[in-house]
């Protein structure tokens, strides 16, 4: 299982990025086929996303206090 975090800039409420965990199990790094895409809110520091594929993807704000709940495991 491969823990995914993504960090977004303080004022980002969108973002697509490369789905780790698919691009470990694709031999042909078809990168494309493993987009995941999510957005957070500007009053929300930490999130979740999941790809296309089921693999959950943690979001959090850089700059802002976050909880401890976003260095736990992510299940």
């Amino acid at each position: 299982m491969v823990d995914q975090t993504v960090v977004l800039l303080p004022r980002t409420t969108a973002f697509t990025v490369v789905c780790q965990a698919c691009a470990a199990l694709d031999e042909r790094a078809e990168h494309a086929a493993h987009i995941a895409q999510g957005a957070m809110r500007l009053e929300h520091d930490l999130g979740w996303t999941t790809c296309p594929h089921g693999h959950r993807i943690r979001v959090i704000r850089a700059g802002a206090a976050v909880a401890a709940e976003a260095t736990s495991p992510l299940w």
